[in-house]
This record gives C-alpha cells, sequence and structure tokens, in this order.
C-alpha cells in the first residue's frame, strides 16, 4: 500500500476501543482523530492511545481535508445525524450496529417511555425512513458505507461461508443465538437511547450473518441476493417473572425500563427457506454467540463465543486474578474458556481492514454495507410489528 488511510472516531465509548484496537493492527490505517460530546473525554481517549487530535464537535473532524474514513461508534440513537454529515462532507463511513432506529425523536418529552407508548408499527416505518435515508445519503454522495457487522467477519463464519460455496449448498435452515447476562451501559436500558432491546442490541448480530449468508448464497445462485419476505416474533423482559424480584441476590442485570431482555423471531425468506434467532440477556457464564446452518448436503456450526482451544480451571477465582479470561464472565473460579484472542475470533480486526481497503480500492465494496444494515432494521423492526399484534408481518418490496 503506497498511503494510509486517515482515519477520524466519532465517539469515545465503548464500541470506540475494540474499533481502535482493531484498526492499529492494521499497517495501511492511521487513527489521527477523535470527536467527542465532552473535549474531555476525547482528550483522556486520545491521550491514552496516542492520537494526535481530539474534539467536542464532530464536525471538526469533516471539515479535515486529510481524514479518508469516519468511524461512527456512538450511542444508538446518535449514528444517523453523523452519517448523513459525513456523507455531505464526502467522507466514507463506517457505523456501529445497529446501522439505527427509531429513538423518540419526535416526541421531545424524555420522561415518556416511548417503548410502552408508541405503536410497533409506527416504529417500523420511521426506523426504515431512516435507515434509509443513511443508506441514500452515502449513495447520492459517492461514498461508501459499511455497516460495522463483525460476525460477517469472525472466521468461524467466514469458514462456514467456504464449505457452503464448496459444497454448493441451499441453506435451508439457519439458529442463531447471542446472549450474556446483560448490559449495565444506561443507554440500553430505554428505547429512547437503545433503539430496542436484546432483539435489536444482541440479536442484530446473528440476524445480520443469517442476511449475509443467504445474500451471498442467492448472488451464487441466481445472481441476486435471496432476500427476507416476512417475520414472526415474540419478546419478553424476563427478570419480570414471578419471584424473581424477591431473591436477595440477583446475577442479571435487571434495570431494564421499556426494552424486552428476551426476543425470538422467525424470518422466511423468498426460496422459502427459514432463519429462527433468539437474544437475551438472561445467559449465565459468559457471553454466547452462536450459528447454525442445516443445508442440503452439509450442516456447520460456529461457536463465536465460547471456543475451546484453551480450557482452563482455577479452584478460587483470585488465582487467574492478572489475566483476562472472556467477556461478560462473572468469575474466574471454576472451568473456564480463556479467549485466545477475543477481537480476532469476533472478527474485529477483519472488519476494519476491509473497510479501510474499500478506501484504498475504487472498485471495492464491504462485505457488510449500509443495505446488510438496512435489512437488519427492516427485520428486527417488523419482529417489534409481530409481537405487538400477534402476528405474522410480511415485508413488502417497496419498504
Amino acid at each position: 500500500m503506497e498511503r494510509k488511510v486517515r482515519v477520524g472516531l466519532i465517539g469515545a465509548g465503548f464500541a470506540a476501543r475494540f474499533h481502535f484496537d482493531a484498526l492499529k493492527t492494521i499497517p495501511f490505517a492511521e487513527v489521527v482523530a477523535v470527536a467527542s460530546r465532552t473535549k474531555e473525554k476525547a482528550q483522556a481517549f486520545a491521550r491514552e492511545r496516542g492520537i494526535p487530535d481530539a474534539y467536542d464537535d464532530y464536525r471538526y473532524l469533516l471539515d479535515r481535508k486529510d481524514i479518508d474514513l469516519v468511524d461512527v461508534v456512538t450511542p444508538n440513537y446518535a449514528h444517523m445525524r453523523p452519517v448523513l454529515d459525513a456523507a455531505e462532507a464526502g467522507k466514507h463511513v463506517v457505523v456501529e450496529k445497529p446501522l439505527t432506529g427509531y429513538f423518540g425523536e419526535d416526541i421531545p418529552d424524555g420522561s415518556v417511555l416511548i417503548g410502552e407508548k408508541v405503536s410497533k408499527r409506527e416504529m417500523f416505518i420511521k426506523a426504515v425512513t431512516n435507515a434509509k435515508a443513511m443508506v441514500e445519503a452515502c449513495q447520492r454522495n459517492g461514498v461508501k458505507l459499511g455497516y460495522a457487522e463483525n460476525f460477517c467477519y469472525a472466521p468461524t463464519v467466514q469458514k462456514a461461508l467456504r464449505l457452503l460455496d464448496a459444497a454448493d449448498a441451499i441453506v435451508l435452515y439457519m439458529r442463531g443465538e447471542e446472549a450474556h447476562s446483560g448490559s449495565h451501559s444506561p443507554y440500553s436500558m430505554q428505547w429512547r437511547t437503545s433503539g430496542g432491546g436484546a432483539l435489536l442490541r444482541l440479536g442484530s448480530h446473528p440476524l445480520g450473518a443469517m442476511l449475509f449468508v443467504k445474500r451471498r448464497e442467492g448472488l451464487r445462485r441466481w445472481g441476486k441476493p435471496i432476500r427476507p419476505v416476512a417475520v414472526t416474533a415474540q419478546v419478553a423482559n424476563l427478570t419480570k417473572v414471578k419471584g424473581f424480584s424477591e431473591k436477595p441476590k440477583h446475577y442479571l442485570v435487571a434495570a431494564w425500563k421499556d426494552v424486552e431482555n428476551w426476543g425470538s423471531l422467525i424470518v422466511e425468506f423468498e426460496d422459502g427457506s427459514v432463519g429462527v434467532l433468539t437474544a437475551h440477556d438472561t445467559c449465565l457464564g459468559g457471553i454466547y454467540n452462536v450459528m447454525e446452518f442445516f443445508a442440503d448436503n452439509c450442516r456447520v456450526i460456529c461457536h463465536i463465543n465460547p471456543n475451546n482451544p484453551c480450557v482452563a480451571y482455577a479452584p478460587e477465582p483470585h488465582i487467574f486474578e492478572r489475566e483476562y479470561i472472556a467477556e461478560k464472565l462473572e468469575t474466574k473460579a471454576g472451568w473456564s474458556f480463556p479467549s485466545i484472542n477475543e477481537d480476532f475470533m469476533n472478527g474485529y480486526p477483519q472488519e476494519m481492514e476491509d473497510f479501510v481497503r474499500c478506501v484504498l480500492e475504487p472498485e471495492r465494496q464491504p462485505l457488510s454495507d449500509g443495505e446488510l444494515g438496512l435489512d437488519v432494521v427492516k427485520v428486527t423492526y417488523a419482529a417489534y410489528w409481530s409481537a405487538e399484534e400477534g402476528r405474522r408481518i410480511v415485508l413488502d418490496a417497496t419498504q
């Protein structure tokens, strides 16, 4: 590579940390600036990582001629505006999942719990409108939009894709799950900042992978993606079951306001195949990410987290106190599955390398792009609509 792609981060929280860690593994990428809502937070993030410049307004990044790629790693509710502004400024964009959603932007009273007040049909219409606006803004301005769905880049899923291709497989049924014991971020507790609960916040990962696999299969078999056509779903808040609040100690996060902590959906595709997804915050023992593909001539299982190249045991938690084990693990005592390279197994460096190469190579398009993010929004909000009305939702091709 003759030159480096210069990257500006918008956001300085959890996602910004692992995006930066992924970018620093790429020799032809350089993070040159970070912006956050407060100058102090941006400066602290930059100082710890050796980033030259820090701002309290992301528009300073967009004004810089030397920045090629903007990486939007803000909370969910703050994805849309920076992407639109970056596109208008002629910057290529990466946005963390989910692409966007509905956040009650038309209801100024912040005390209203919109997850309980706004119909999910109305949310579907507005969320899809928001997502389309982001995709269309990038298309209109001739910039590329990378959708940071790391499951598409995880080594296990990439191997599954190669196996399915080698077998010329017809994927009949897919099963996916993401689960852990719950987020402690205040943004995740209410619809106004998260855009939904477990089904959006966690389920967007396996859903994105399912849509990606059927897209690739369709291109292989027919020369065009296989599209989702209908959704059926159910959601619940399982920490509100009878007797849960009476226990003196809780191992699961229970501070949810107007969002679900469990959801399951069935997505139907135009070729007659189906995908079944479960996402929840009621799983102890660390993060659990699994994909399974049942095809006409093979079967492939992907253990993204946990995986078992290394298995360890300690009779007491202090024994492994100085060493990282795995994300969301409640204790280091007993048997565990220490992650060898968690970022790599999750696909973070691979996705960022793809997006950076797309800047350097004019004909290259991201494996995970804005259209995939748009489909995730459509299917997830159709699932909320289905759960609220207790019926199957058909996706109109014009939506």
